[in-house]
C-alpha cells in the first residue's frame, strides 16, 4: 500500500502541472492588501466546493488551516505543509474542538487562518459553528474569499467542487471584509458570512463568464 508521505507528493506533482495550464486573475485583491496594511488579523473564509484556487492563491504565508484526521486529510495536511501552511488536525465530527483551540493559538501568535466554513462533509454553504468562534475569540476579521473559471468542471459531490478545465481563465475575488461585532447572535454572523461568500462567489463567477 502506498503511504500518505508518497501520495501527497503524488498529488503535489500533478497539481503544480495542472496548476501550470491555468492562467489567474484577482479581482478587488487591494481588499486583501489594505488588511494587511493595517496589520488585523484575517480569517480567509470559503466554500468547500470553490477551495482549490483560492488555496493555491495563498501558499506559502504561514496561513493556519485545518485538515480531518481521516487517512485522505493526512494527505491533504501533508501537502498543505509542503505549500506552506500550517495545518491543525480536526473536524467539525472528529478532534474538532482541539483543533479549533490550537487554530486561535496560532492566530493570537500572529498568523492568519483560512477556513471551508461549510466543510469537511456540509451541507453545502451552510456555515459551522467553528467560523464564527475562531472570529470572536481572536478578533479576525472575515476575509471571504472564492474562484471561478471560464470553463468549469462541477464534481457530482456534496459541494459540487469546481475544478477548472486546462487552459482556462480563472478569477480568485476577494469580498468586503468585516469584524464579528459582540452585539450580533452566533446565527447572525453565521448568516453575514454565507451572505458575504455568496455574493463574492457571484462575482468571481460574473467575472469569468460563468452561468
Amino acid at each position: 500500500m502506498t503511504s500518505a508521505p508518497a501520495l501527497s507528493r503524488l498529488l503535489g506533482a500533478a497539481v503544480r502541472a495542472y496548476r501550470g495550464t491555468l492562467s489567474v486573475e484577482f479581482l478587488r485583491r487591494d481588499r486583501y492588501l489594505s488588511l494587511q496594511e493595517r496589520g488585523v488579523p484575517i480569517l480567509f473564509a470559503l466554500w468547500h466546493g470553490r477551495m482549490f484556487l483560492s488555496i493555491q492563491a495563498h501558499r506559502n504565508e504561514d496561513i493556519v488551516t485545518m485538515a480531518s484526521r481521516s487517512k485522505d486529510g493526512e494527505i491533504i495536511a501533508l501537502w498543505l505543509e509542503r505549500n506552506g501552511y500550517r495545518v491543525a488536525r480536526g473536524s467539525s465530527s472528529r478532534a474538532g474542538g482541539a483543533a479549533l483551540r490550537e487554530m486561535v493559538r496560532e492566530v493570537r501568535r500572529g498568523r492568519h487562518a483560512a477556513l471551508t466554513v461549510d466543510g469537511p462533509r456540509g451541507p453545502a454553504r451552510v456555515v459551522q459553528p467553528g467560523a464564527v468562534a475562531l472570529a470572536r475569540l481572536t478578533g479576525a476579521w472575515i476575509l471571504p474569499i472564492s474562484f471561478s473559471s471560464s470553463r468549469p468542471r462541477f464534481l457530482s459531490s456534496w459541494d459540487r467542487y469546481l475544478l477548472p478545465l486546462p487552459l482556462s481563465r480563472n478569477v480568485v475575488a476577494y469580498g468586503d471584509p468585516f469584524p464579528i461585532p459582540r452585539e450580533l447572535s452566533d446565527e447572525e454572523a453565521a448568516a453575514r458570512i454565507a451572505a458575504a461568500l455568496d455574493a463574492v462567489t457571484a462575482e468571481a463567477d460574473a467575472a469569468a463568464g460563468t452561468p
